[in-house]
């Protein structure tokens, strides 16, 4: 299938560029060069501004930016156009754009347009706002530092569900303002009916408080009656308590004196026995020091009483060399001997070592010689297998261009379904459609919107459409009562449609035109209609008379020759009856039948591209698959054994030298147990003399125990003589602790009665002050109750009924304040309740259907977004292995996307952990693949986005130059020049750039 291309770019007076220029594109990749500040990216910004970019999306913040300001010897521009020509096979499409003054003009091959529908006639092309046919170094850089949320906003755009995704949020926010106020008319009903409750209780208060105010009256005058009469007994019980008090009181005092005097004599008794005690305790301190001195005896004895050790015996004979000298010899001829026994060990291991050596010289002389014969048989093998590779290479060509022709088909295929997919999603949204045509076209009994029915010849969109008017916008139905239906619908959910019933057509005749210069026919006969039966009826009410003609001029002299038909242009002017002439700029003319011929003219497009895929898919399944993979691998395993180098002859091992040390070793092992022998000898004498010197000391301590036994007997006996003198002091002991016992009764008694004679004489004083406090409050008692009126005493204790009358008093304060105009306020509260209420549903329902409306455009966003995801991580899995020969992925991570690069060789997979280069590639694939959500790009302009790439990734990047499509590159790297069939130098001389074609042979030259 034929893409578009880009076949001329032409621009005069834009920036700097001040004269006519003009550059063709006929090669697949062209690449323009010059040094910095030559206006290369002024030729990038040309084709952004006449493919409807703003001038606040350039690099200018109003459109006079964009004119030629003037240079040495040029005056300034005061106007500016650029002209793109594009073809796709023998279609053709000129896009211009040119300022003049505070505006700007967009045509289209000749005519003037809106840029919606310019945006229309670039689709397929990935020009255009929204599109990835042009990218930027700046644009990859702000893609690399772009966070996860706004990657997920550049797939939503490119899939065309940014608008979905801004109703969502718009929905939402209006969601939350609705919560917000019904939550707060709730509360206000909530307040409102507390209220009313509070109300209903208001008149029972008021008689409840009426009760408990005559029953507390009643409880306090009988409570006062009652502590009278308490007061009045307890006054009559204290004066007798007195009475007894004093006659007590004189009794406590003849007690006192008589234990006053019983204590005397005792003390004198215990004076007496305390100083004949002291003087024998001076007679007994002697005692004292005798006992210590027994006592230190006692332990000495026990310090010398020792066991009798063992006898030494006779004397062993004294030995010839101390045991030291005996111990260090031996310790030397043990070592040597270790030293030896290590050396023979040593020596026996390289014996073993030599003969493993011997028997592995005699394996590799054996390998040696299998190799040689090996290496002649592998030659005879290899020759046969290239043989054999040569012919199936040939094959496998032959089957690669059948394949690349399929890739080739197989991708517009897709690009041309997807832009199909793109348009009839669009068209299926009705975003073209007025809201009541929108709302009600699915409804049972509706046929269908004219613009959806009407099928209009190329050429003829932008005058069917004109001379329906609002008439395209018209609804048809089965009959009356299908519109009668929709018409409900639309009452209730808003908007405003015009239906046309079947059942009630009035059409008029055909016209009947005389023949005229420029006159194409009838509107009705030049349009189809997809209606069952009756579609000539429909078009003869929908366009009437209404005639065709080539231009205005035609019209108008067919008008003045008398000709009474409503007449409409190929460029939309609209000739009426009466004379009346409606033309100029027609915003978005022609869109709505264009969009709906391109899906038409797509479906034949893709049908065709269909049998062609098919065919070459047959072709290719009757030639078998090469095993070149198999056969090549075979080869180079054959060449790479046959390039490795025979093993060299092996050498015999050498044998080890003797063990020297033989004789030496068994001389001292029988050197050896002699001097242990002589060691053994003088460690028995050392132990003799050691024995010998305990018996002595042994000795001298049995003497010394003798003359300590001797003394512990001498103190024994002087202390019997002790004896009488503590028998006397344990007696006097004995009597001053019983005089001291009875003293200490006599304190207690004598205590017992000061206190009790206290107690009497502050009960007497308390009992006083109680007899005047009762007359005190007797009186105000009585006060009290001449002031309450009369009435009946309520039976019960002062107590009781105080607890009455407190519980009496705290329910009346519960009660609160009594409001006597409660029940007109309550019906009035009533009354304004019930229509909140009303107010109140009527907004609940409003809300659920609102929420119903946003999940309803939340799963029809994820939906989309989820089918454009998989396409979008297909295409970037390609291009990822297309432009880094890696494997890439994105994700669906939190609210964004992140992605994710493996190059070959590498373990990093984040795209901001790579190299700079790596990173702008995996950027591209980025950007590549978003195009191909809007259908594919067909072209690529690249502004130096290989500035920061590497000679590896420069030759990545050039080997997908040559991927197919058409490549337009500002470049200053030379890898990327050699990749270009053409080269155009952009130079500056006094503020004017100048473009120059260069030869390609120039170009590798440099």
């Amino acid at each position: 299938m034929k893409t578009w291309r880009l076949d001329r770019l032409v621009l005069q007076g834009f920036k700097s560029f001040a004269e006519r220029t003009v550059l063709d594109f006929p090669d697949p990749v062209t690449g323009v060069i010059g040094p910095n500040g030559s206006g290369k990216s002024n030729l990038v910004e040309a084709i952004r501004f006449a493919t409807g970019a703003r001038a606040q999306e350039l690099r200018g913040q109003e459109l006079k930016a964009f004119l030629f300001q003037g240079g040495e010897g040029r005056p300034p521009k005061g106007f500016a156009e650029v002209r793109l020509e594009l073809s796709r096979g023998a279609e053709r499409l000129v896009v211009e754009r040119r300022i003049e003054g505070e505006r700007s003009q967009f045509r289209v091959n000749g005519r003037p347009l809106s840029a919606k529908a310019l945006a229309l006639h670039l689709s397929g092309t990935g020009l255009g706002r929204g599109g990835y046919a042009i990218v930027g170094q700046g644009e990859v850089g702000a893609l690399l530092e772009a966070p996860e949320e706004v990657l997920l906003a550049h797939l939503e755009e490119a899939a065309g569900l940014r608008p979905v995704a801004e109703a969502g949020r718009a929905t939402e926010e209006r969601l939350k303002e609705a919560l917000a106020l019904l939550a707060a008319k709730e509360e206000a009903l909530r307040e409102k009916r507390g209220r009313l409750e509070a109300l209903r209780g208001e008149a029972e208060r008021a008689r409840r408080a009426r009760e408990l105010a005559l029953l507390a009256l009643a409880l306090k005058r009988s409570l006062l009656l009652a502590r009278k009469e308490e007061i009045e007994a307890e006054m009559a019980e204290a004066k007798a308590r007195l009475q007894a008090l004093e006659g007590e009181e004189r009794a406590l005092e003849e007690g006192l004196r008589g234990l006053l005097e019983r204590r005397e004599a005792l003390q004198k008794e215990e004076e007496a026995l305390r100083e004949r005690l002291e003087a024998v305790r001076l007679g007994l301190k002697e005692e004292e020091g005798l006992r210590r001195e027994q006592e230190e005896m006692k332990r000495l004895l026990k310090a010398l009483d020792r066991p009798k050790p063992e006898e030494p015996g006779p004397p062993p004979p004294a030995p010839k060399e101390a045991p030291e000298a005996l111990k260090a010899r031996l310790r030397a001829l043990r070592e040597e001997k270790r030293r030896l026994e290590r050396e023979r060990a040593l020596w026996e291991e390289a014996q073993r070592r030599h003969l493993e050596a011997l028997a592995r010289y005699e394996e590799r002389l054996q390998a040696f010689e299998e190799a040689q014969r090996e290496k002649e048989a592998l030659k005879a093998l290899l020759q046969e297998k290239e043989r054999a590779l040569g012919a199936w290479e040939r094959a496998a060509e032959e089957r690669r261009k059948r394949e690349a022709l399929l890739r080739e088909k197989e991708a517009a295929l897709k690009a041309l379904r997807g832009e199909r997919e793109r348009l009839e999603r669009l068209l299926a949204s009705g975003a073209d459609l007025q809201e009541g045509a929108r709302r009600v076209r699915r409804l049972e009994g509706v046929v269908g919107v004219v613009a959806d029915l009407l099928e209009a010849p190329r050429g003829l969109e932008v005058a069917l459409e004109a001379a329906l008017g609002p008439r395209l916008q018209w609804v048809l139905t089965e009959d009356e009562e299908a519109a009668k239906r929709a018409i409900a619908l639309l009452k209730r959910e808003g908007g405003r449609a015009t239906f046309l019933p079947l059942t009630l057509l009035r059409p008029p005749p055909p016209p009947t035109p005389r023949p005229a210069p420029g006159l194409l026919g009838p509107a009705q006969a030049l349009a189809r209609l997809r209606v069952p039966g009756g579609a000539e009826a429909v078009l003869r009410v929908l366009f009437g008379d209404t005639l065709v003609f080539q231009d205005l001029d035609s019209a108008l002299a067919y008008l003045r020759s008398g000709g009474r038909e409503r007449l409409v242009t190929l460029e939309g002017e609209v000739l009426e009856r009466s004379g009346a002439i409606s033309g100029g700029r027609l915003k978005g003319g022609g869109e709505v039948l264009l969009l709906r011929g391109r899906v038409r003219a797509l479906k034949e497009e893709e049908a065709q591209l269909e049998g062609e895929v098919e065919a070459l898919k047959a072709a290719l399944a009757q030639t078998p698959a090469p095993p070149l993979l198999e056969l090549k691998g075979e080869v180079a395993a054959l060449r790479a054994r046959l390039s490795a180098p025979l093993p060299p002859r092996p050498t015999p091992p050498s044998p080890p030298p003797a063990f020297a040390g033989e004789a030496r070793l068994k001389a001292l092992e029988e050197e050896l147990p002699r001097l242990e022998e002589a060691l053994e000898e003088a460690e028995a004498h050392a132990r003799w003399r050691l024995l010998q010197k305990a018996w002595e000391e042994w000795a001298r301590l049995k003497e010394e125990k003798a003359k300590v036994e001797a003394r512990l007997a001498e103190l024994g006996a002087r202390l019997e003589g002790y004896a009488p003198l503590r028998e006397e002091a344990q007696r006097l002991e004995g009597a001053l602790g019983e005089v001291r016992r009875h003293l200490a009764l006599l304190r207690e008694e004598e205590a017992k009665a000061l206190t009790r004679k206290n107690a009497l004489l502050a009960e007497r004083e308390r009992l006083a002050l109680l007899l005047a406090r009762r007359e005190a409050t007797l009186e105000e008692v009585e006060r009290e109750l001449s002031e309450l009126p009369g009435g009946e005493r309520i039976p019960g204790s002062s107590r009781a009924l105080a607890q009455r009358l407190a519980q009496t008093e705290r329910e009346r304060e519960a009660l609160g304040p009594v409001n006597a105009l409660a029940e007109g306020e309550l019906a009035r509260l009533e009354e304004a309740l019930a229509g909140e209420e009303k107010e109140v549903a009527e907004a609940t329902e409003a809300l659920l259907r609102l929420e119903a409306e946003a999940k309803a455009v939340e799963a029809q966003y994820q939906e989309e977004l989820k089918r454009s995801f998989a396409r979008f991580q297909e295409a970037f899995r390609g291009y990822g292995e297309a432009l880094l020969g890696a494997k890439a992925e994105v994700r669906r991570e939190g609210k964004g996307l992140r992605l994710f690069l493996l190059p070959q060789g590498k373990r990093v997979q984040d795209l901001r952990l790579l190299s700079l280069g790596e990173k702008t590639l995996g950027a591209l694939a980025f950007l590549f693949a978003l195009g191909e959500l809007q259908g594919g790009l067909p072209l690529a302009i690249l502004d130096e986005v290989d500035a920061a790439l590497d000679e590896a990734n420069l030759h990545r990047f050039a080997r997908f130059l040559a991927s197919g499509r058409q490549f337009i590159l500002v470049t200053h790297q030379k890898r990327t020049m050699e990749a270009c069939h053409a080269l155009y130098g952009v130079t500056s001389e006094g503020g004017v750039s100048r473009v120059y074609s260069i030869r390609k042979e120039v170009a590798y030259d440099a």
